[in-house]
């Protein structure tokens, strides 16, 4: 079997564009991968192309050997839109792996090591802030809002969310800060974590991400305050792995990292200082065979795996197969909060209930994409927040 081409699939995906990886075969195999990145969706695309004349004529069979060489001939990228396209398009040679034997993936991968997923709803009111109109749903405008929307995410059976600090009004939260926390963020971040801790209860596991908003010693502060709330974990980054040890050993809250690391070198510090206390891989932008060496690495320092899945459902798919693999997983993240025909661009939609996603048994991602549904959401730039 050879590979005769290599397409990148572009798609509408609301508040992020989506970015699929197509490869064919001469054999009449397809498989599809994932590389989106939210703000160079078409840059990832051209680049895509760009890789595809050193895969034509490859046995899509020797997937490690692709990985090596595409990581050499584009000069040992690390990170960056490169290496999410060669992450794309290892899923995608996962894919073909999995229907050629007929097998779904997580078997390639060591088989099941659980029967479902326990998921967390992610960006848990932001959606409802920013893009209440785009993903129809009811807007959430304050706390009360938000209140009700804590009881919803019992209701639907989730057991987790993560959250942001939602500033209602007000666009900051979307743009770059100066690495200070100040006191009216502060107290707005607290505000948004005790609503969901009061109206959704005192079992319910509960994250905040701010990214890469807030420096050292700002961040400090933040954790310090969030004590009280028995969180899931505070999501921060920074690239100094000795500036994160600090954070996490001056306060009780767990602190979570990752989604802007790549390969396992880049984990390598953060995890041979004990860091960090959950690690938070990106699968699309790390594709398959890193994520599971990923994953592998953190397990020989007792570390959870919680990947960054905020992406496509096909995103999810793939990602899903991983962690059912892996003896360290500990929670998935989705995007409950999504554009109405997230599930339409999938042969299958995704299987979720109470809270958890279900794995079938059909060979490779276990779904195709829909090509033709796909084609009916064509890309475009991301829409201003409301």
């Amino acid at each position: 079997m050879k590979i005769v081409s290599v397409q990148p699939i572009l798609c509408d995906g609301g508040f992020r564009p989506w970015t699929f990886v197509k490869i064919l075969t001469d054999e009449g195999l397809v498989g599809y991968g994932d590389c989106t990145d939210w703000g160079s969706a078409v840059t990832v695309a051209a680049c895509i192309r760009d890789l595809e004349p050193l895969l034509v004529g490859e046995d899509p069979a020797n997937i490690e050997a692709i990985w090596w060489k595409l990581y050499s001939k584009t000069i040992r990228a690390i990170g960056g839109i490169t290496h999410k396209a060669i992450s794309g398009i290892d899923s995608a040679l996962w894919d073909i792996k999995g229907k050629r034997l007929g097998a779904p993936v997580y078997d390639l991968l060591g088989g099941r090591m659980r029967d479902s997923l326990r998921l967390y709803w992610t960006h848990c009111g932001w959606g409802r802030a920013y893009y209440s109109e785009l993903l129809q749903k009811p807007q959430v405008r304050s706390l009360e809002d938000l209140a009700r929307l804590a009881e919803e995410v019992r209701e639907q059976g989730f057991t987790a969310i993560k959250t942001n600090i939602l500033e209602f009004g007000s666009r900051r939260t979307l743009q770059w800060r100066d690495g200070n926390i100040d006191p009216q963020t502060l107290r707005t971040a607290v505000q948004v974590v005790g609503t969901f801790r009061r109206y959704g209860g005192e079992d319910l596991g509960i994250a905040l991400d701010v990214a890469f908003s807030f420096n050292m010693g700002s961040a400090i502060r933040l954790a310090r305050a969030l004590e009280p709330y028995n969180m899931m974990w505070l999501e921060t980054e920074t690239l100094d792995p000795a500036a994160l040890k600090t954070i996490k050993d001056s306060t009780r809250t767990p602190i979570c990292t990752g989604e802007s690391l790549y390969m396992t070198h880049g984990y390598k510090p953060f995890l041979e200082s004990h860091a960090v206390d959950v690690i938070m891989p990106d699968i699309a932008w790390n594709g398959i065979s890193m994520g599971k060496k990923i994953a592998d690495y953190a397990q020989t320092y007792d570390v959870p795996v919680a990947p960054h899945n905020c992406h496509s459902p096909l995103t999810t798919l793939i990602t899903a197969h991983l962690c059912m693999a892996v003896r360290n997983f500990m929670i998935l993240e989705l995007d409950n909060d999504d554009v109405p025909w997230r599930d339409d661009v999938l042969t299958y939609p995704l299987d979720i209930r109470n809270g958890h996603l279900y794995l079938s048994d059909r060979p490779g991602w276990g779904a195709d994409l829909n090509e033709e549904e796909i084609a009916k959401h064509p890309y475009r730039a991301v829409p201003e927040a409301s």
